[in-house]
């Protein structure tokens, strides 16, 4: 099913907290929202979901306007954070719950939970008290309720945030695979730019109550709108700039582009730079050890440069260095101040 936010706009206790949000999904697409911590993701879905009413704007699924209809009308079901799993109840009633409430036969309500366990891989498990589940086996649980009834939209409320990297990993690959076999639209929370990039056939990303930028992942992270994009997907260098006749011209770098004249700032990735070490006008002044890369920052020529080597024992602190930018992956930005890109 399609699903279109058209001009959304959302207070609560008079604060606005989503301001003009356009967004459009087309079916069976699997979309993450990305942003920081009270950026407006939750609000978002919870407006979707029915749970919260825009004071403007329209939400339509498949062309039919839903802002009337209540939550469990919608087609929709939204799986928070906190999972909200039933205490009192086994694993196998959890899942069946939704179609109890439906009045759906008990015949019916264990073939489908039977299904479902089976979907989610935890055959055997239905009598299996919810206390006695791991993390993992939890969210499986609630993913498992969630597609009980079979919902047009699949609004997941960063339901992987609780668990350890490696558990993340098993459930992005159930949820991928899941996402293959139902073609379920699902629209996805995260704070994890990582998790975005891996499993999104499009990204959008929030910035205080705004969708800044709607794209896939390899636009997003090769084309940023501005520098709160990019500094969303990790660490960079920026050098201010000018472009002249199809230059651009700083102390550090110059390269021909194709953008108009201007003031600019060139980005580069830390891994879009080159260190030779013995002489230079730079100097390492700090090394991260991460494992089988390193994390290295210089200073010279009034910047200060971020870079990303394999590690090498022969690197010290207070050593010489000179740079070398991939100009071939410098990405241009106007030099516009980005907290007005923003608010």
């Amino acid at each position: 099913m399609d699903l279109q936010c058209r001009n959304i706009h959302v207070s609560l206790e008079q604060k606005k907290i989503l301001t003009d949000i356009n967004l459009e999904i087309k079916s069976g697409q699997l979309i993450s929202l990305l942003g920081p911590s009270g950026c407006g993701k939750s609000t978002l879905l919870k407006t979707i979901a029915g749970l919260l009413t825009p004071d403007e704007g329209e939400i339509l699924i498949d062309g039919k306007l839903i802002n009337q209809l209540p939550a469990h009308k919608r087609g929709t079901v939204i799986v928070f954070q906190d999972l909200r799993l039933f205490p009192n109840m086994n694993v196998e009633e959890n899942i069946a719950f939704p179609l109890k409430m439906r009045g759906v036969s008990k015949v019916r309500r264990l073939k489908k939970a039977a299904e479902l366990l089976s979907m989610v891989q935890l055959e055997g498990l239905g009598q299996r008290q919810i206390t006695q589940m791991s993390g993992g086996q939890l969210q499986r649980v609630a993913l498992a309720r969630a597609l009980a009834t079979s919902p047009q939209i699949l609004l997941l409320d960063e339901p992987f945030s609780s668990l350890d990297e490696n558990l993340r990993q098993d459930m992005r690959s159930l949820l991928l695979a899941l996402h293959k076999k139902l073609g379920i639209t699902t629209l996805m929370v995260t704070h994890d730019p990582k998790e975005a990039l891996m499993i999104s056939d499009k990204i959008a990303i929030m910035l205080n109550g705004r969708i800044v930028q709607y794209d896939d992942s390899r636009s997003l992270y090769n084309c940023p709108a501005n520098q709160a994009v990019a500094d969303y997907f990790g660490p960079a260098n920026y050098i201010e700039g000018e472009v002249r006749s199809g230059v651009f011209q700083s102390n550090a770098v110059c390269f021909q582009t194709t953008k108009k004249d201007g003031k600019y700032k060139a980005m580069f990735r830390p891994t879009a730079v080159k260190l030779s070490t013995g002489s230079g006008n730079y100097q390492i002044v700090r090394i991260d050890y991460m494992g089988e890369h390193s994390n290295i920052t210089l200073q010279g020529n009034g910047l200060q440069i971020l870079l990303t080597v394999i590690s090498d024992d022969e690197l010290k602190i207070g050593d010489k260095a000179a740079v070398e930018f991939d100009t071939t992956k410098a990405i241009l930005l106007e030099a516009i101040n980005t907290n007005n890109l923003v608010t």
